[in-house]
């Protein structure tokens, strides 16, 4: 649980920062105070870390052998190995699909409250 919660602060701090940087560029392209590119941004956000996250699920493990490895260490080290980088991927692919159930969130809820 503690993990999940974790994975749901970062996915709500790119949220925030995304939207502050999608704020500051419609600022400067409309020169004025827009909430058209919040949702498109963070979206995209959303889509980048899951790319990311499936990009590093699919690349192999690099591994490098040192002079005390043989065939039965090789074999536990390498599924070690990947093991960790399966698991920094499922993160990276929860933290996605966070930044977007979040941005989908809250656009329904400001086009609730907007109308």
């Amino acid at each position: 649980m503690a993990s999940f919660l974790k994975t749901a602060v970062i996915s709500l701090w790119v949220c925030l920062v995304t939207s502050v940087l999608a704020i500051i560029y419609g600022f400067i392209t409309v020169h004025a105070f827009t909430l058209a590119y919040i949702f498109n941004a963070n979206f995209l956000a959303g889509s980048i870390l899951i790319c990311i996250a499936l990009v590093r699920m699919i690349l192999p493990d690099r591994f490098k052998p040192d002079k005390l490895t043989d065939q039965t260490t090789l074999g536990e080290r390498y599924f070690d190995k990947r093991r960790q980088k399966q698991e920094k991927a499922n993160k990276f692919l929860f933290s996605g699909i966070l930044v977007i159930v979040i941005a989908g969130l809250a656009q329904l809820v400001l086009a609730w409250v907007i109308r």
